[in-house]
């Protein structure tokens, strides 16, 4: 079996998502394979995307645009602090959509030979509303998985 060409790592900008991509380049760099880490913003329910967001001395901007534009700043900036490792073919972007339908589909549109992605390991109640990601990535990815155990310390 050889090892994998193109990972992808889906984070979520919160607790630990900087030791999931570094252990994602620490896989990548022996096989010299590609990464490409995303994020999925998911629009709130209840409020449509292109609601107008303001404030005083701001251009007023879709809440769409507001939270790709955060979301891609943060992303910039996690890999603003991985720089000086050793060098592997990186992206990232930011991806519209529930996470999990994200996931998937960039990974089967990608060809991924892997998915790297962390789990905060929710319980009860939290994981009953919130859900599991990584369980439906895991339970439905046509491509390995590789789910690492992220703990609030480690962001």
């Amino acid at each position: 079996m050889a090892g994998p060409s193109r990972i992808l790592v889906p984070v979520d900008l919160k607790d630990g998502s900087r030791s999931v991509v570094e252990y994602a380049l620490q896989l990548a760099r022996p096989f010299g394979a590609t990464v490409d880490i995303i994020h999925a913003w998911e629009p709130p329910q209840y409020v449509a995307p292109d609601l107008l967001v303001a404030s005083p001395g701001w251009d007023a901007q879709s809440l769409e645009t507001m939270a790709r534009d955060t979301a891609g700043k943060e992303l910039s900036a996690l890999l603003r602090s991985l720089e000086g490792s050793a060098p592997v073919a990186l992206s990232h972007r930011v991806v519209i959509g529930e996470a999990a339908n994200v996931v998937l589909e960039e990974a089967e549109r990608g060809k991924y030979d892997l998915v790297v992605m962390g789990t905060h390991q929710r319980k009860g109640i939290t994981r009953m509303l919130l859900g599991s990601v990584a369980q439906k990535v895991v339970g439905r990815a046509a491509c390995p998985v590789l789910t690492l155990h992220v703990t609030p310390e480690e962001s």
